[in-house]
């Protein structure tokens, strides 16, 4: 067997064994706020790494009363949003997602609901017990089995969950993100410096009425809020690539000497440009 046959084989055995597992995966009990209760029958995992750290992963399990798109979420920025995408907001129903650290503790959890709209944060209430963690799966269940008052409604939950640990998508970026990360820096520089051609091209169809010709306040506008909390010199810290987009994990200090990090998704343009689709920083000392 050549190598690339046996390398092709071995994709498709991971594949395989992916698929299977998130065919077993299993989700079920309820959520209770007031009179309102949630019935849970589906489930899934995603790794998310919001810093290079991997010290700082955790794992967000989504509990829903309908159907979900495991893959399109475990391959977005931001997998809620992407469920969300495919909610039906007349469609009575909602969902529970339940955040776990790297260590095994709970980092929240979080109901929401439409028709009728509801939505909920919790930490630090109920009994999460994990009977496996794994990088490839995870099972427990989180119950707060005593009803707990919160501004003259009770709510209580029930969750159980046994489900495969998706992981992002797609290959490994070199040292600096490659041409991705270059762009970034590009764009940074751009920012810091007011290139108005350069952001023009950054910013695509958007630049038409954030960076317009004819409009000099606006612009001032525009510079002033990308300069905002932008790192100055961004350090590409690592990333990878998925298709037509890539996620890097930068860190750099901004015009105020504040140091932010975090995550950035860049895409490709049919023009074959690397363009910031979207950022999401954050102060490193938080």
């Amino acid at each position: 067997m050549t190598v690339l046959r046996f390398a092709l084989a071995l994709a498709l055995c991971a594949l395989f064994a992916t698929a299977q597992a998130a065919a077993d995966d299993r989700g079920g009990g309820f959520f209770r706020k007031g009179a309102l209760r949630l019935d849970l029958g589906y489930a899934v995992a995603v790794r998310e790494e919001p810093t290079a750290n991997p010290e700082d992963d955790r794992i967000l399990i989504f509990l829903s009363d309908r159907p979900l798109n495991g893959d399109a979420m475990a391959a977005a920025f931001d997998p809620q949003q992407a469920m969300l995408r495919d909610r039906d907001p007349e469609r009575s129903g909602g969902y529970v997602r339940i955040c776990i650290t790297a260590d095994g503790h709970e980092c929240g959890l979080y109901y929401d609901r439409e028709a009728p709209s509801d939505s909920f944060n919790s930490s630090g209430y109920g009994t999460l017990t994990l009977d496996a963690r794994s990088a490839e799966r995870i099972a427990g269940r989180w119950a707060l089995t005593e009803p707990e008052d919160f501004f003259g409604e009770t709510y209580e939950f029930d969750l159980k969950f046994d489900v495969a640990v998706r992981t992002p998508p797609g290959r490994e970026l070199p040292v600096g993100g490659g041409d991705a990360g270059a762009a970034y820096r590009a764009y940074a520089a751009a920012v810091a410096s007011g290139d108005l051609p350069a952001l023009r091209r950054f910013l695509g169809e958007d630049a038409e009425w954030r960076l317009p010709q004819d409009d000099a306040g606006r612009i001032k506008d525009t510079l002033k809020s990308l300069r905002d909390g932008q790192p100055v010199e961004p350090e590409i810290l690592r990333g990878h690539a998925n298709g037509d987009e890539a996620v890097l994990w930068v860190r750099g200090a901004d015009r105020d000497d504040i140091v932010r990090q975090g995550r950035v998704r860049m895409r490709l343009t049919l023009t074959t440009d690397w363009v910031l689709a979207e950022q999401s920083l954050q102060d490193a000392d938080d």
